[in-house]
């Protein structure tokens, strides 16, 4: 085979391979970003922690909140709630940088495997 076309062959696959690791890292984040809160499930997003937050700042101590499947789901303690989604955000985002700093550094399709 012509080495160019091998070259050109090998950074293809490289390419396909780095998507791949960044599309599997961006959907473990949205597993982890998961809050379960009263047979419902929340995102822990900004919108939401935004959402909640404005709540407890208007002086709401407990309030009903759409989850991701748009259920009502009544949740009693919003300061509780809002740690617990702030928790979830921030390990998620904490870890989908550390993993993307990992495989930004891999130069050859090994290396982007073995992270």
């Amino acid at each position: 085979m012509d080495e160019r076309l091998e070259k050109a062959l090998e950074f293809a696959n490289y390419r396909i391979t780095l998507s791949n690791q960044k599309r599997t890292i961006r959907q473990r984040m949205h597993v982890l970003q998961a809050v379960n809160h009263n047979r419902g499930v929340f995102n822990a997003n900004p919108v939401v922690i935004s959402f909640v937050k404005t709540l407890i700042d208007s002086g709401k101590k407990d309030a009903i909140i759409l989850d991701s499947k748009e259920s009502p789901i009544w949740v009693e303690d919003l300061n509780e709630f809002l740690d617990s989604l702030l928790s979830a955000y921030t390990e998620s985002t904490n870890e989908y940088k550390t993993q993307m700093d990992k495989i930004v550094k891999a130069r050859n399709i090994k290396s982007l495997m073995d992270w």
